[in-house]
């Protein structure tokens, strides 16, 4: 029986009709095409923004990101983020942030990476030291014709001098230190055991911002404080990790004035009781004194010779 050319055509239509694929939905494809790829959370960022605020610690909140926060003049705040400016040494100051800002994961936030920082306003100045750095029956001097000006200099010759009657005349009793913690006290004599020549000092620490750099012993860890309520820069250093202020033995502090406020001489190393203390006379009215237990004079002798500028690499 043949089939009829006019049906046979029929049926093939019908066919192919119905196993066409459906349409996809437009919304779907455009969705799925625009979705973000995983990591791709710095396209969400909005670069080169400035805010004006005071910089606090990040304290304890919702977010899980930043390690501080600008408080705003309106009362709210934004998270901040650096690996390039030390935020601790500006908390509490007034300051101008630019950067890079973005959502936080949590809902609602705003962290700021931070690239540059200002004051706003000067800093205050910093109270003078306790009066237990005031005092010595014993005066060491780092013997030093010119002030280094690289943390790889070679250290100057130590000379020891002793002079009860001119310590006498000059300072006041002794108030010793207060007693070492048992952990700064342990950290101490691990410290103790380091050698101290030239070759040992490998790291060091520098800020930009004040404009100085210190050496750091290659077995040590170091951590800047910033600005504290009795220093105009607070760095402390440690044979372990240092989680908080003073829990390093060795501390590094800028100060206002001269070092002869303190009856003290340039690149002078003298142990007062149980702590020794460095003197290095600085720029702009401002003066160094590194300062740790007794037993680290050599360290604390070293550094206070080779605190030199800061030098843009």
């Amino acid at each position: 029986m043949r089939i009829p050319l006019a049906l046979l055509a029929t049926t093939l239509l019908l066919v192919a009709c119905t196993t066409a694929p459906a349409t996809e939905d437009p919304s779907i494809a455009t969705s799925s095409s625009s979705e973000p790829t995983q990591g791709s959370g710095a396209e969400m960022e909005t670069r080169n923004v400035s805010y004006e605020g005071t910089v606090k610690p990040a304290g304890i909140s919702i977010y899980q990101q930043g390690t501080h926060r600008l408080l705003l003049p309106d009362g709210r705040f934004i998270l901040l983020e650096s690996s390039s400016v030390d935020l601790n040494g500006y908390v509490d100051e007034r300051v101008m942030v630019q950067g890079s800002i973005r959502p936080t994961v949590e809902a609602g936030g705003v962290i700021m990476r931070v690239d540059n920082i200002a004051l706003l306003e000067p800093r205050n100045g910093a109270s003078s030291l306790s009066s237990s750095m005031e005092s010595s029956v014993t005066v060491s001097s780092i013997a030093s014709s010119t002030p280094p000006t690289t943390a790889s200099s070679k250290p100057g010759v130590s000379q020891t001098q002793s002079s009860t009657a001119d310590v006498a005349s000059s300072t006041p009793p002794i108030i010793e230190r207060e007693t070492l913690s048992p952990e700064v006290e342990a950290r101490t004599k691990t410290m103790e055991k380091d050698k101290t020549t030239a070759d040992q000092w490998t790291q060091q620490y520098c800020t930009g911002h004040i404009g100085f750099c210190v050496p750091v012993h290659r077995n040590w860890y170091y951590k800047s404080f910033g600005t504290t309520t009795s220093a105009l820069w607070h760095v402390e250093m440690s044979s372990e990790d240092i989680a908080s202020v003073y829990a390093g033995p060795i501390q590094v502090d800028l100060y206002p004035g001269s070092v002869s406020a303190k009856k003290a001489t340039d690149g002078q190393v003298r142990v007062q009781g149980s702590e020794v203390v460095g003197f290095r006379e600085w720029t702009e009215n401002r003066h160094f004194e590194i300062s740790a237990p007794a037993s680290l004079e050599a360290a604390v002798g070293y550094i206070t010779v080779h605190v030199s500028q800061y030098t843009e690499q």
